[in-house]
């Protein structure tokens, strides 16, 4: 249960105002949601498979060999950064001897000793692709995989975590970079934090493509768990692309299906009626040698057969914006597709790609409301609520698609902190933590809770300040709009804020994939 509390913006005065300050807070409060992240496979998975002894003894070396003494690093990095910045905020015992408002020394340091860890790092691709072998020949690892997956500390895939060691790594380069554009090269803290940052970049320099590949098999393998009727997703070469909600014309006329774009293929698939409301293949259209024909409304009868007509003619889209989006990825995909002699292997299982109708027990995507916030749930309920984060029950939902580079993009635009949050109709503001990830907010008592309360995909959300009619008369409040779904979320500084607004308006927002082709030096110059 949550306790409503008034934020009095007059306490905070008294820390530093400085934009460093509330950079290095940003540092401290994402390392704490790391760490977290880290402890699902450390503790919590680590528990869950010694527990039934489901996990071969070689994998088990490899997996925890791997990720312990990341683990170790990190806990020891997050002491020193509670310790600073309670030294900074003027709130610790000790003698305040020296400089201690800055953090570019201390980065400095970790950078470097992180770095004689990037061997770990550079193993999690053969860890996740051992893993994915292993699930899949040995069922009691299968079994208790899949059973964690629905456990509220796993409050994202599994294999997710794996990669968030690399993906934090570039996190860290981004932050520096900002701490490195707002010192002048006079100060105290530039040249630490100049060195920091070139440490941080020589190693995501040397796992960038570790992590796209790791980022698509990563992709790859969700899906495989989470589509009922599909046996070989994961094979060499295949790249996901786009996956989102289309209308398909069918001879019972339209019909709402989910559609997933590789650089091989397109599937097609239905939501089905299970317990964790999985979607079912019904069927697939390989891209080789395909044409992308798209008719004029209304269709002229006589070429409703085309063969593309089934792709996008038939396929109503929400926009005319995620038309375009999906025209601009089967384009590039079937080019990618005419340039590979390979062509696309796939193995349905009949049984589970029948034709049913779509589900009428669906799950509401708005988890939480002034009525349901106190309520409980079954476990059923639980496990719905929970694969109702994937993005594909999303887009499923709010109508829409989301591309691997819009997957890409969220990965930088990770936030965490403390946030006051007011629903529409309610006077009070409720203090929480708050995790951005995935596309989706998680809600928290504490940043010390192992698990979220709640949560709160964002994709089709609008973010904005809140209008007249709204009635807020607070300082740094943001708004966030689906349809009739309007929540307050109240920040404690003028950075806070404006940062809290950046991250969700990039991660939801989708750059459509010309951001490709803009250089790298130039996308680093609009992150930071």
């Amino acid at each position: 249960m949550f306790q409503s509390l008034a934020l009095d913006h007059d306490q905070d005065m008294r820390y530093p105002a400085d934009k460093a300050y509330f950079i290095a807070k940003e540092i401290l409060a994402t390392e704490r949601t790391y760490l977290k992240d880290l402890e699902v496979l450390t503790v919590w998975f680590r528990s869950a498979v010694v527990k039934e002894n489901a996990m071969p003894e070689g994998l088990m070396t490899l997996f925890f060999s791997n990720i312990d003494p990341i683990h170790e690093f990190h806990r020891g990095f997050l002491k020193e950064l509670e310790q600073r910045l309670a030294l900074w905020e003027g709130r610790s015992n000790a003698p305040t001897k020296g400089d201690y408002q800055r953090i570019g020394d201390l980065m400095q340091r970790n950078m470097h000793m992180l770095k004689e860890l990037t061997g770990y790092l550079q193993k999690h691709d053969e860890v996740l692709t051992e893993l994915e072998k292993a699930t899949k020949y040995t069922k009691k690892l299968e079994m208790v995989y899949k059973e964690f997956e629905l456990q509220k500390v796993c409050y994202l895939p599994l294999n997710t975590f794996l990669l968030k060691p690399i993906q934090r790594l570039m996190h860290y380069k981004l932050i520096l970079g900002r701490l490195c554009k707002h010192y002048t090269v006079d100060h105290r803290d530039y040249v630490n934090c100049r060195n920091a940052l070139k440490e941080v970049t020589e190693m995501t320099s040397q796992l960038q493509n570790s992590l796209i590949r790791l980022e698509n098999f990563q992709k790859l393998t969700e899906l495989q768990h989470d589509l009922l009727g599909i046996d070989n997703l994961v094979v060499a070469g295949r790249e996901f692309i786009r996956e989102g909600c289309l209308y398909k014309l069918t001879k019972k006329g339209l019909q709402q299906r989910m559609f997933f774009l590789f650089s091989d293929m397109l599937l097609y698939t239905s939501k089905g009626v299970t317990g964790t409301n999985q979607f079912k293949i019904h069927g697939h259209l390989p891209l080789h040698g395909m044409l992308l024909i798209v008719l004029d409304p209304p269709a002229k009868q006589g070429r409703v057969e085309d063969y593309l007509s089934e792709v996008v003619n038939s396929n109503l889209v929400s926009t005319r914006l995620e038309m375009g989006k999906w025209m601009e990825d089967l384009n590039m995909a079937i080019e990618m597709a005419k340039k590979s002699s390979e062509k696309s292997e796939m193995s349905l299982d009949n049984s589970t790609c029948n034709r049913s109708n779509r589900s009428s027990d669906e799950v509401s995507l708005e988890q939480e409301s002034e009525e349901d916030i106190h309520s409980s749930r079954s476990s059923l309920d639980r496990q719905s609520h929970h694969r109702a984060n994937t993005t594909m029950h999303v887009c499923w939902y709010r109508n829409t698609s989301v591309s691997m580079t819009d997957h890409s993009v969220a990965v930088e635009n990770q936030l965490s902190g403390y946030l006051l949050r007011k629903f529409k109709n309610s006077n009070g503001w409720q203090k929480l933590w708050v995790v951005f990830t995935n596309f989706c907010l998680f809600f928290y008592k504490t940043h010390q809770d192992d698990y979220p309360l709640a949560s709160l995909p964002l994709l089709g959300y609008t973010v904005g300040i809140p209008g007249e009619a709204d009635g807020i008369q607070k300082d740094y409040v943001f708004k966030l709009q689906f349809k009739s779904h309007v929540y307050f979320f109240r920040a404690e500084s003028k950075y806070t804020f404006e940062r809290w607004m950046e991250v969700i308006k990039r991660a939801t927002s989708s750059p459509g994939r010309s951001s490709l082709c803009i250089p790298k030096d130039e996308k680093e110059k609009t992150t930071n």
